[in-house]
């Protein structure tokens, strides 16, 4: 563990150097004064930059990449308290659960891709790059992780196992999140300085581009991959596409700087994260109509996912360095 100024002087070289990534309207945390105020959250403070999140399969421990910092917290999801740290991992991005495996392998901005055994909360593997990181994704099976080198414009295949490169695709400018199609065929890519969407053929490397404007960021989906969920912060829209004719199928519009939009575990709510607002509203998945439901949470969320039989939410506060915890009505 680095000491404190010096942390704060690696931190201030790293992120000047990428001011067109996805923080790159993030402006210097302020502390939130209305979180603890609701009986019905609990905050959990983390490390610095609290942003994507994963949920163990078991949904026993929830893993939350701070990405200002250089580890991962670890929260038990029953009691809502930190129970650890996997540390050394290089300002973490992004998750990816490698298959039916006990592995998931995380991105480190500063060039690292690290593979976490999470029945261990340790690192099993790991490996430098030659350039920054950003989204991460797999195939079904887990042998295959694609990630985004964001100074080059390109995604890069690895062999999970070795964490070698097999391929690059070119992508847009800026590129930021990545998801994978149904039948492992296709990645895409949200190019935040264009607007564009890339949908790329990973065995022709054949690329068409998808126009939408704005600033396209973080990619979820269903649990077949058959829709991805894409935000667009500046557009202030989610974008939720059809990976079988790669066609946008339906809008949720009128949000505020939407970041994650992520399912429920039984897949019957959509939950979308509105950066600039600190709210976190509440749709039906089958017709994404908004419902009554809204919960108010910290400063700058960013990331959601639902536990523990969708009866709470996690919601990473990257302006508040916590979590909150809120207890759904089913």
């Amino acid at each position: 563990m680095k000491l404190y100024f010096s942390l704060l002087i690696a931190l201030a070289l790293v992120f000047a150097a990428c001011s067109d990534t996805k923080k790159e309207n993030l402006k210097t945390p302020i502390k939130s004064e209305n979180v603890e105020k609701q009986s019905k959250i609990n905050t959990i403070p983390v490390g610095k930059g609290p942003d994507a999140l994963f949920l163990t399969p078991d949904e026993k421990y929830l893993y939350v990449a701070n990405v200002e910092d250089t580890f991962i917290s670890v929260i038990n999801t029953e009691t809502e308290e930190v129970i650890g740290k996997i540390e050394q991992i290089n300002y973490p991005w992004g998750f990816t659960k490698l298959g039916n495996t006990n592995l998931v392998a995380v991105s480190g901005y500063d060039k690292q891709v690290a593979v976490i055994d999470f029945s261990k909360h340790q690192i099993v593997r790991e490996k430098k790059f030659e350039n920054n990181l950003g989204g991460i994704t797999s195939t079904s099976d887990g042998k295959f992780i694609f990630v985004i080198e964001t100074d080059k414009n390109i995604a890069l295949k690895l062999d999970a196992n070795s964490l070698k490169i097999l391929y690059s695709y070119k992508t847009g400018n800026g590129p930021d999140g990545i998801g994978i199609s149904k039948d492992d065929s296709k990645i895409y890519t949200t190019n935040t300085k264009d607007g564009t969407i890339s949908i790329i053929d990973t065995k022709s490397k054949k690329t068409k581009l998808l126009e939408v404007g704005g600033k396209p960021e973080l990619v979820h989906y269903n649990h077949d991959h058959s829709l991805l969920f894409i935000s667009n912060f500046k557009l202030n829209k989610i974008h939720i596409i059809d990976t079988n004719t790669d066609k946008i199928v339906n809008e949720i519009k009128e949000l505020n700087s939407p970041e994650e939009a992520v399912l429920s575990k039984s897949e019957k709510l959509l939950y979308v994260v509105n950066f600039g607002s600190k709210k976190i509203n509440v749709y039906d998945a089958a017709n994404y109509q908004k419902l009554d439901q809204e919960y108010s949470v910290g400063n700058k969320p960013i990331g959601v996912v639902s536990a523990l039989n969708d009866t709470k939410l996690f919601v990473s506060n990257y302006g508040d360095n916590t979590v909150s915890v809120i207890k759904t009505t089913k």
